[in-house]
């Protein structure tokens, strides 16, 4: 069983950050290319270019 996805929005000083949280059952690896490729991250938020780093 796959967990549901959760969201919340904290407030920051410069508006808000949304910290989203998933339960993964798979090897590391499996997991660390799922957040950092963005034809894996695209199943859940959409495409991006660039750099996979924070916002500094």
């Amino acid at each position: 069983m796959i967990n549901p996805p959760t969201g919340r929005l904290f407030p920051t000083a410069d508006g808000h950050d949304l910290i989203v949280s998933r339960t993964f059952r798979a090897p590391i690896e499996d997991v660390w290319a799922s957040v950092t490729e963005s034809d894996r991250t695209a199943r859940w938020f959409g495409p991006w270019h660039g750099d996979a780093a924070p916002v500094t």
